[in-house]
Order: C-alpha cells, then sequence, then structure tokens
C-alpha cells in the first residue's frame, strides 16, 4: 500500500483535552468521507514506545471538499498520542491510502441516516456532514452527539451551523447538571426512548452509523439489535483507532 507524507500546517484545540491537526493534502490524495487512515509518526527523544508503539488508525475528519487533511484525537499518555503532541508546524507523519466503509449510501437509497456518535468518534461525522452541506444533500440525517460535558463536545458550534435543511443535531450530556437550554439538548445517556422520541415510528426505518469508544459501540450496536434493527442497517468500522488504552 503507497504511503503518503504529510506536513502539518496548524494544530488547535477544539474541545477540552482534543486537539485539531491540521496537514496539507497531496496532490491526488483521493477519499470517500467518513474513511480512516493508518497514521505513523517518526520517534522522538525521550519517549520510549509502549505495545502500540507509533501507529494508530484515524478517521479523517475534513471532508474531500475541503483543501486540507483533518485529524483529531484527545490528549493521552500513549507513546502515539504523546508524541503527537509535540508535533510543530512542518513536522511530517507518514499514512496510508484511506480505507473503511463508514461512509454514506447513494444518494437513490433516501432511508434517513441516524448517527450515534460518542466523544471522540465524532471525527468521521463531521467529514460527512460537512461534505453532505457542500453537495447540498437533501437526506435526513440526525446526530444523537454523546459526551460528558458540553465543553467536551469537538466540533460542536460547528456542528450546529451545518446549513442543510433536513439535519437535526441531538446533544447528549451524560454528567452535565446544566439546565436544558438549547435545541434537541438531552441529559443522561443515548437509550431506547430517546431514540424513540427523535425517531418515532421511523426508527425501524433508517441507517444507523455507530462510532465511538468499543464500549460505546458496543452499547449502541446492543440497543439497536433489543430494537430489531437488522445488521445490514448497523454500521461501524472495526478498526483499532479507538481503544480503551486510548483514554489513558
Amino acid at each position: 500500500m503507497a504511503n503518503y507524507i504529510l506536513t502539518l500546517k496548524e494544530a488547535r484545540d477544539v474541545a477540552v483535552g482534543t486537539r485539531l491537526f491540521v496537514f496539507d493534502k497531496p496532490e491526488g490524495y483521493v477519499f470517500k468521507a467518513g474513511q480512516y487512515v493508518a497514521m505513523m509518526v517518526s520517534k522522538r527523544e525521550g519517549i520510549e514506545p509502549d505495545a502500540r508503539g507509533f501507529a494508530r488508525s484515524l478517521s479523517i475528519a475534513s471532508a474531500p471538499c475541503e483543501p486540507e487533511l483533518y485529524f483529531a484525537m484527545r490528549q493521552g499518555e500513549s507513546t502515539f498520542k504523546r508524541t503527537f503532541w509535540q508535533l510543530a508546524v512542518g513536522d511530517t507523519v507518514t499514512v496510508t491510502k484511506p480505507v473503511g466503509f463508514f461512509v454514506l449510501p447513494p444518494e437513490e437509497d433516501t432511508r434517513p441516516i441516524v448517527f450515534l456518535a460518542g466523544g471522540i468518534g465524532i471525527t468521521p461525522v463531521r467529514s460527512i456532514l460537512k461534505q453532505a452541506e457542500y453537495e447540498k444533500s437533501n437526506r435526513d440525517l440526525i446526530l444523537f452527539y454523546s459526551n460528558r460535558f458540553l465543553e467536551d463536545a469537538a466540533f460542536d458550534e460547528e456542528i450546529r451551523n451545518i446549513a442543510l435543511e433536513k439535519f437535526r443535531l441531538v446533544t447528549v450530556l451524560s454528567k452535565s447538571k446544566d439546565a436544558c437550554d438549547l435545541g434537541n439538548d438531552e441529559r443522561g445517556y443515548i437509550c431506547e426512548p430517546l431514540l424513540k422520541k427523535y425517531l418515532g415510528n421511523n426508527i425501524m426505518n433508517c441507517l444507523y452509523y455507530i462510532v465511538g469508544s468499543p464500549q460505546f459501540s458496543s452499547a449502541m450496536e446492543k440497543i439497536l439489535i433489543d430494537l430489531g434493527v437488522p445488521k445490514e442497517q448497523r454500521h461501524m468500522d472495526p478498526f483499532t483507532g479507538l481503544r480503551a488504552v486510548d483514554q489513558k
């Protein structure tokens, strides 16, 4: 598989403890919204490799229509993350060609799309939504975005301002005690009653895209299985970018 060298252009925080890294996009680098890459960083002095080393699978957070490549991650103590946090503008990383099946079906498939995203799992969803906005999509899109607190929600303001007529955002905060003063603002966890509240009788006619930590994804899949949603309507990419160890 061919590899590409990316040069860091900018790094900025997009939530508490979450940073966006902006890289140049190589000429001819083509991907579908929702795909991911394997990324490798060079060893740095003073950082000894852990069991997973200097490589990770990461979803592309930017959309194909955007001129740069975005990757976002939560800060942590793994070798990969400690090395990444030391990157400076002008430093380089290596990525593979994009892969993955966390992509939308053709527009001819008019079933509503439901995203169940937890934490930093929002990255491929951002890519999909920004591309849909660029293409002026007429799809029914609804995002249930789960975090502990609002300040943990990466890209929150940007996603709220997505200009799509049939897009709805449901913010779900598990630890916040603040009053629900935003539209479609919920407390607790994504659960069967919450899905029924927003999807109603259409719950069995949707396509579901699940992305988050392994624990989150397993919980979301169980809810859908209990509801009777068929496997072919449940989408998860089985890459290794989100593991319990990455929460450290």
